[in-house]
């Protein structure tokens, strides 16, 4: 098993989703005003212009459970991605999964279920991590379920697979369309990754066969000096210069 070992920007995220889910649940409490219609994913708000939401729905979550799971999965793969892959590539993949989760779940709602309930969590952006960890690290043993060990490649599948059957199976269309949602982030990574490999080994064959190409040399000219002699029945200034071919 791998130790937790907390980075920068993991350490960030920790704590902003603590942070903001303090501030949520006081300010539902105590002034009557819900971040959620502000700050969480509302179909129709982003529509409307609200495109902030694509990224900070990802800060709110409905409960404590549903945030104590989000933050564990984070902190225990996140800090090895951000190691392999630099902080600005960590972020931009995680917001990104997590965006295109908020895009589906928002496609879902206004085209299937033609509702407007909202959406909170990062659990978008986290399975977006998973499957990255386990392309990554596939040979990883890690616990499902806290019990089971099996290797990181098969455990990602059996989460896309668990949450498949979360989402065929659930009596509440936002629980499903949420689940839903949430194998978009983890698809939405995959053609991240499989898009920038391919094009990473496309740029590299040019290089090489732009180094192997033969270098084509300059035009070169050939330049010829005849001296002849001048006829007997020519004046001296006439043809006094050589004569040159190029």
């Amino acid at each position: 098993m791998i130790p937790i070992r907390i980075s920068k920007a993991i350490r960030v995220l920790l704590v902003l989703n603590l942070a903001i889910f303090i501030i949520q649940k006081v300010s539902d409490q105590f002034f009557g005003t819900s971040l959620t219609l502000s700050l969480g994913l509302v179909p129709n708000a982003l529509l409307q212009g609200a495109f902030w939401q694509l990224i900070t729905y990802m800060f709110l979550h409905a409960d404590v459970g549903h945030l104590i799971l989000n933050l564990l999965m984070l902190a225990f793969i996140g800090s090895e991605l951000e190691s392999v892959w630099g902080l600005r590539r960590f972020l931009f993949f995680y917001f990104f999964c997590g965006a295109i989760a908020g895009i589906v779940y928002l496609v879902l709602q206004l085209l299937v279920w033609q509702a407007n309930s909202p959406m909170v969590g990062a659990s978008g952006g986290i399975y977006g991590l998973l499957l990255a960890y386990g392309l990554l690290f596939g040979e990883r043993v890690l616990l499902f379920m806290m019990l089971f060990p099996m290797k990181a490649k098969h455990f990602i599948w059996i989460l896309a697979g668990v949450e498949f059957l979360t989402g065929l199976f659930s009596g509440a269309p936002g629980a499903a369309l949420s689940s839903v949602a949430h194998l978009g982030g983890m698809g939405g990574g995959f053609v991240y990754l499989y898009g920038r490999g391919t094009w990473l080994v496309w740029s590299r064959r040019q290089e090489t066969r732009r180094a192997q190409r033969p270098k084509k040399s300059g035009k070169s000219h050939l330049k010829l000096v005849v001296d002849r002699e001048k006829p007997a029945s020519k004046p001296d200034s006439e043809d006094d210069e050589p004569r040159t071919w190029h």
